[in-house]
């Protein structure tokens, strides 16, 4: 079942509404542009965010193609399901989407942590994937710079009783959210109140538990898809300046999975592309989109 909500993005030519849709986990929060037009492109958030990251490109998007976005469960305003947090699981629920919303492949966007579950979905589910884009995905640093002793300390911390909720007391709040945006963002003005607002809206409602799971299960959120799995159109886009998941990173899927991916590096941006130098971001996207026709 679909419940519209209030939430409404207009121009001339599309609209943007949201919705959820029923699922064996739970509602999952989800935007979708009409009219139908072009290719069906579904965007997937990274570690902390919600579909509004989207929103700087959510209109050169759906004036060419039809815009869909979900908020991955432990996140946005998705269901917070029991359980051990896994890449399965969100590459099970988006296929339950794009099966039940778009109606057949799609065009998978993945940024950050959603680039593990969209690579996940395309080597479980290639008969629903149109292209792959990454952009500044994880899931390639424990191949490239495997954990450090100060590293393993750290998750052991986090991952202990009272000393792991302690801390996401401490980062769960606005103060938190703005500190872990500016560590990610090259350009900190981008960085704004409303931005902060945004991110910090689901910790307020529900909490920040279901991010602490994520973060315990950290290690096991590399990339497992093997060369060959997925032949299909597949494209990186990376900030140039991302300290955090450097491009380095997009050369070692290239080399390591995806023989046949595209590069585009983006000057003067960070971790966030899209929302740093959105316009960057869609003289990327678009075109690459356009020649599939």
């Amino acid at each position: 079942m679909q419940v519209e909500t209030s939430a409404r993005h207009e121009e001339r030519r599309y609209s943007v509404t949201e919705h959820y849709l029923d699922g064996p986990l739970g509602p999952t929060r989800y935007w979708a542009s009409t009219p139908v037009q072009g290719l069906p492109v579904v965007f997937i958030h990274g570690y902390g965010a919600l579909i509004d990251h989207w929103r700087k490109i959510v209109r050169s998007v759906a004036r060419e193609h039809t815009f869909y976005a979900l908020d991955l469960y432990g996140f946005g305003y998705s269901a917070r399901p029991e359980g051990q947090p896994s890449k399965v699981r969100w590459a099970e629920q988006i296929a339950h989407f794009v099966q039940n919303v778009v109606g057949g492949p799609a065009v998978i966007v993945g940024h950050s942590m959603g680039g593990v579950a969209a690579t996940e979905f395309t080597r479980r589910f290639p008969e629903l994937t149109r292209a792959l884009i990454l952009v500044n995905s994880s899931g390639m640093q424990l191949y490239e710079r495997p954990l450090t002793p100060t590293d393993q300390v750290l998750l052991s911390l986090i991952g202990a009783p009272v000393i792991g909720e302690t801390v996401a007391g401490i980062f769960g709040n606005e103060w938190g959210v703005r500190q872990s945006l500016l560590a990610s963002y090259h350009r900190k003005e981008a960085v704004t109140p409303e931005l902060v607002e945004t991110f910090s809206g689901p910790l307020r409602r529900f909490g920040a538990n279901s991010y602490l799971a994520v973060t315990r299960s950290s290690v096991r959120f590399g990339i497992d898809m093997q060369p060959g799995e997925y032949n299909g159109p597949t494209l990186l886009i990376w900030g140039a300046e991302d300290r955090s998941i450097p491009p380095s990173d997009a050369e070692a899927i290239k080399q390591r999975i995806l023989p046949q991916a595209e590069i585009a590096i983006l000057p003067d941006t960070g971790h966030c592309p899209f929302d740093e130098t959105p316009e960057l971001f869609t003289d990327a996207l678009l075109p690459w989109l356009a020649k599939l026709g």
